[in-house]
């Protein structure tokens, strides 16, 4: 399927949207038969989605010329907006999604969305829990701090599900050329399909990772614990200060007590300040040891960790082998890496 198969099969007008533009402003006959309940006093529509239990994904366009109204969702859900915009009542707060952005809702999040037009075009992605917390994003690549809120906030592990994220990925091309790339591999229904589907998706997510990293001011984060993106902001200033960050020195420069900022990260990591601190200090020695030759006590002192017997151990700990050995294999990599690149050349 290439892109313009794909665009006139996504504005295609459905059945179930010729209802509505035959009978305008009714409500979807199914919502008769719908789970309801009762969310901090307002009844919500629950929906659930049979088909995660045959397959992690399920993917499908939201009909146009209706609106639907305040919902919760059985599992982590993506809307992805492919064309035009969306009005969203999400927790009682009035959002609006341009064609590129995309929002992630955890499971106890109540959103009503407004009326769609032709050019609306919302595309609705639900995983299910097992592929999400199922070290999803660790598979995906490199673990970071941000990499273990999502998998965290948004697993069955937590007691409270009343997050959301937003992206505005508008203007990153490649989010949504990644988007397009998914849609086409899961209408298509060809061989290896579900793997380049899961593969386009830890795609995607990993560049919204590097989005956020690169602009946070401009994304939407609401968790539960503090309805803003503080911690977000914390665990990011301790990933690029966690040589020389303390506890204390991040908790006052936040405004925070530092017991606070302990449970919190505890909460919403699963990981304690200090265990997040030699973690992100590791991953700074071993991106020394593979691009300088500076000797392992040096790197030691570079990274933070004043004693280099407990240098020794957390390195073990993280990475399951000594520095040295983890110099050398890395080094034997790249050089093997080269002569192939040379020998291809040839």
């Amino acid at each position: 399927m290439d892109r313009q198969e794909l665009d006139c099969f996504l504005r295609r007008v459905t059945p179930r949207e010729q209802y509505y533009l035959d009978n305008p402003g009714s409500p979807s006959p199914r919502y008769e038969a719908m789970e309801r309940r009762m969310v901090a006093g307002q009844e919500v529509l629950w929906f659930p989605i049979p088909d995660l239990e045959r397959d992690d994904i399920h993917l499908r366009k939201d009909s146009r010329f209706t609106d639907v109204p305040n919902h919760m969702h059985a599992n982590v859900n993506v809307n992805f907006i492919y064309s035009g915009h969306c009005d969203y009542v999400i927790n009682k707060t009035p959002v609006t999604l341009q064609q590129g952005d995309l929002c992630i809702f955890d499971l106890g999040v109540v959103r009503r969305k407004q009326y769609l037009g032709e050019n609306d075009i919302v595309i609705n992605l639900n995983m299910s829990h097992d592929f999400f917390s199922n070290s999803f994003l660790r598979k995906a690549g490199e673990q970071n701090i941000f990499s273990d809120f999502l998998l965290h906030v948004l697993s069955a592990r937590t007691p409270s599900h009343n997050h959301y994220m937003i992206f505005r990925a508008g203007e990153d091309a490649m989010v949504y050329e990644l988007f397009l790339a998914l849609l086409a591999e899961y209408f298509d229904e060809d061989l290896y399909g579900k793997s380049m589907v899961q593969g386009y998706l830890q795609l995607i997510f990993l560049r919204l990772l590097r989005l956020y990293q690169q602009k946070p001011d401009q994304q939407i984060i609401r968790i539960s614990s503090g309805g803003n993106s503080s911690i977000l902001d914390m665990l990011y200033y301790l990933e690029k200060n966690s040589a020389s960050c303390t506890l204390t020195e991040l908790a006052e420069r936040f405004g925070y007590h530092p017991k606070y900022v302990t449970a919190l990260f505890k909460q919403m990591t699963g990981l304690s300040f200090k265990q997040l601190q030699i973690r992100e200090r590791m991953k700074h020695a071993a991106a020394l040891l593979e691009k300088t030759d500076a000797s392992i006590q040096e790197i030691a002192q570079q990274t933070g960790a004043g004693n280099l017997s407990a240098f020794y151990k957390d390195f073990q700990r993280q990475y399951g082998m000594l520095p040295s050995v983890w110099r050398r294999l890395h080094r034997a990599e790249v050089k093997f890496q080269a002569r192939s690149g040379t020998a291809a050349n040839i």
